[in-house]
């Protein structure tokens, strides 16, 4: 039986060091993005609906 085609583990190293990066990344992006939508929903919250109090016209968009 042979031995399996292992990659070296410098090149693991390497890839996991890739891997790392991307998800220190990848998380700072999904703070930056959860902090932009709580900012959002606090000052919608702040401020009067206007559009909640009128009735609604008919929809321009006909669904086939």
């Amino acid at each position: 039986m042979s031995k399996p085609n292992l990659p070296e583990p410098e090149e693991l190293l390497f890839t996991l060091d890739q891997l790392e990066q991307t998800t220190e990344v990848m998380s700072r992006v999904i703070t930056r993005l959860k902090r932009q939508l709580s900012e959002l929903s606090e000052s919608s919250q702040q401020q009067p609906s206007h559009t909640s109090s009128k009735p609604r016209g008919k929809s321009r968009r006909t669904l086939h």
